[in-house]
């Protein structure tokens, strides 16, 4: 595997993706509900107008909310279609760059900046790619391509999600959905001895619930009250108890693309660790026992449970008895079958304390099966592309706009061929984050391959 070689991409055409990129870097696009970088964003739209002509004079745009966009290029005889996708708003800075983070700046073979990893450099690629095939003259047959980006995903905003309603709404449904989320990476799994490209055909989804319970008081002068608990303590002691229990209502367990992303690995590890691992069956209660004291592995094999808030309502005129008291449960799922069996013994210790339990925010994604056709193609593409990385698929514990469109998406995946080492990984929404010049030429090769092989 290591002497295998990469696609090339000459230095020069490197170099002149990298200067477009900067323009993109320098706008610093980060998302706020008041609008005041309303005028970076504008510098950024106009950027993209001035270097990808083609796509501005023969791609249909569609805009959503306030900067959520889509290109669409129809194709001849059309029976499918595909979007690419990658959001362009950044989170801020913060502190511990050693260079500007909204000036894209060129050293030792990295361009660095905000958004070069999260996600400019693959939205960047994907117009690229789309603008390149145009000018060669492209035929686009048989399906028709959407490449699409909000503009707040990094704060889960709407502009997807009114993307998605329209969708619906037309009755566009697309065959596969390409979204960031996995990455070329290195130390990923233990013992693994090359990089690894995860492509993560499933993310965790969120769940939100109001857990109240009400007073059995009647009004009246505090010291009269009724000797029962109050709102506030049955609500303190309900959240205590869930919590406590939450390990045995919610047990881990090895998903199928979990167990994957293991088994792919295998051939690339070193004893003891691909013994351990190729025999997941048989040490899974050793394997989910070590998972089980890492957070991010913890966080693939099971429904997660927290409480972000408590708050009371008093009585009118009564500062120290509350009538009410209320809770918020948020859980993150792999399959919501699961999440709901176990939200039934959360609603018995709810019964013990008078708490009703209402779900207020579903956000949940299907998974696409990674034996299916939409995965093989995109790890077909990979072995050719990058010939000395492993291939699996992966859950992602994280969040992408791409969970919005499961109503309207056969297969969603996640994945920019962003080469990344443990550094690169560890500045994403954090400092220094670059990407090499020579990957965004791969980059851009790789979703030119990826529209031609649709």
């Amino acid at each position: 595997m290591e002497n295998e070689k990469r696609k090339n991409v000459s230095a020069e055409k490197c170099g002149e993706y990298a200067k477009i990129l900067s323009q993109m870097i320098n706008c610093k696009t980060v998302f706020t509900e008041n609008g005041e970088n309303k005028a970076e964003f504008e510098k950024f739209y106009s950027v993209i107008d001035k270097n990808f002509p083609n796509i501005a004079e023969k791609a249909e745009k569609l805009v959503f909310g306030s900067g959520c966009f889509f290109y669409v290029v129809k194709g001849k005889n059309a029976e499918k279609n595909i979007l690419l996708m990658s959001h362009h708003d950044v989170v801020d800075s913060c502190e511990g760059w050693e260079t500007e983070a909204f000036t894209a700046t060129e050293k030792e073979g990295f361009l660095y900046g905000r958004g070069t990893i999260d996600t400019k450099t693959p939205l960047f690629a994907e117009l690229m790619a789309l603008e390149e095939l145009l000018s060669e003259g492209f035929e686009f047959s048989g399906f028709n391509l959407y490449i699409g980006s909000s503009n707040n995903e990094e704060c889960s905003g709407d502009g997807m999600v009114l993307a998605a309603e329209y969708f619906k709404n037309e009755g566009i449904f697309f065959e596969t959905v390409l979204d960031e989320g996995g990455a070329i990476t290195e130390g990923m799994i233990p013992g693994v001895k090359c990089k690894s490209a995860v492509v993560a055909v499933h993310e965790k989804s969120r769940h939100i619930f109001r857990c109240r319970t009400f007073s059995e008081t009647k009004s009246g002068h505090g010291s009269f009250a009724k000797a029962t608990a109050t709102p506030a303590e049955r609500i303190s002691r309900f959240v205590a108890e869930v919590s406590e229990k939450s390990n045995k209502i919610y047990k881990a367990e090895f998903y199928p693309e979990v167990r994957a992303t293991f088994e792919r690995h295998v051939p690339y590890m070193s004893f003891p660790m691909n013994f351990l691992f190729g025999n997941v069956s048989l040490f899974s209660p050793l394997i989910k026992k070590i998972m089980a004291k890492i957070p991010a592995a913890s966080a693939m094999l099971k429904t997660s449970v927290s409480f972000t808030g408590l708050s009371t309502v008093f009585e009118p005129g009564a500062q120290t008895r509350a009538k009410e008291a209320e809770a918020t449960m948020y859980l993150r799922c792999i399959r919501e079958e699961d999440l709901y069996r176990g939200l039934e013994k959360i609603r018995e210790i709810g019964k013990k304390y008078g708490v009703e339990i209402e779900e207020t925010l579903r956000d949940y994604c299907k998974p696409t099966d990674f034996n299916g056709a939409a995965f093989k193609k995109v790890e077909n593409l990979l072995n050719k592309n990058f010939p000395d990385v492993a291939v699996a698929p992966f859950l992602l514990t994280a969040g992408t706009d791409a969970r919005r469109l499961t109503d309207v998406a056969e297969n969603i995946l996640r994945f920019a061929p962003i080469d990344l080492s443990k550094a690169q990984f560890a500045s994403i929404h954090g400092a220094n984050e670059c990407i090499s010049i020579k990957n965004i030429g791969e980059c851009v090769v790789f979703y030119k391959d990826f529209i031609k092989q649709v």
